[in-house]
């Protein structure tokens, strides 16, 4: 079993992400490495949320496991009502590809596709969508970060926050549970760090659930809800404006 369930977890109406007792041990020769201990958290539908601590407290383990590209050692995981516990390789990837919209730091744009074929990639793995719902959901969404515009053009044609603007394109389009973050602005100068940031803002006032991993008390602070890690355990949980 690739992630041991906990027996009485049950998913919760209107969370996302539902972590209990989650733990993850990385096994050596004669080492056992404790990255994550006893992870219990809850994201609801709508929610903003920040991970933040040092460099090494486990934010990007945890992260790679809420994204189903890794599994937890012990404890459970239940995603939009799912249990990802349970779930095999190929289960994982089809719930990543339904649910979970990825940003990351290098913005991971496939070089000799158009901005058009960059966001339309995900799309071409669900089996039931046809090629028409996927262009309106393309464009849709190339709209919405203020890049229509930009069709036809490369990655190399466009600038680092033309680039991660594209990036959250893809992780919209699909209109997935929840986005995401890792680090997204971590590659662009202030200027575009903080129309990025004013993006991110802007999908969570209209209703898209968020959950970014920072290393940059500022830009996590910019977050709705505030969740900090220290030796792999959840130390602050703090709700830093009103949600409602």
């Amino acid at each position: 079993m690739e992630g041991a369930a906990s027996a009485d977890a049950k998913p919760e109406p209107g969370k996302i992400i539902e972590l209990g007792s989650l733990s993850k041990v990385y096994s050596g020769e004669n080492l056992e490495t404790h990255a994550l201990h006893k992870i219990n958290l809850k994201i609801k539908e709508g929610e903003y949320v920040s991970i933040a601590g040092q460099s090494g407290c486990g934010k990007s383990t945890l992260l790679s496991i809420i994204g189903l590209l890794d599994v937890c050692s012990s404890g459970s995981y239940y995603l939009a009502g799912h249990n990802a516990s349970s779930l095999n390789k190929s289960e994982r990837a089809r719930l990543r590809n339904e649910e979970i919209g990825f940003v990351f730091q290098s913005f991971n744009l496939i070089s000799d596709l158009t901005v058009y074929e960059n966001v339309e990639l995900p799309l071409t793995y669900r089996n039931n969508l046809k090629k028409s719902e996927a262009d309106c959901m393309v464009r849709a969404s190339l709209e919405v970060v203020g890049l229509s515009n930009r069709l036809d053009h490369f990655p190399s044609q466009l600038s680092g926050g033309q680039q991660q603007r594209v990036a959250v394109a893809r992780a919209i389009a699909g209109s997935p549970s929840i986005i995401l973050a890792d680090e997204p602005c971590g590659n662009l100068d202030s200027k575009n760090a903080e129309s990025i940031m004013t993006l991110m803002e802007s999908l969570n006032e209209n209703g898209t659930t968020i959950c970014m991993v920072t290393h940059d008390p500022e830009s996590a602070k910019r977050a709705k809800r505030y969740v900090e890690l220290f030796d792999g355990q959840i130390v602050t949980d703090d709700v830093l404006r009103d949600t409602t």
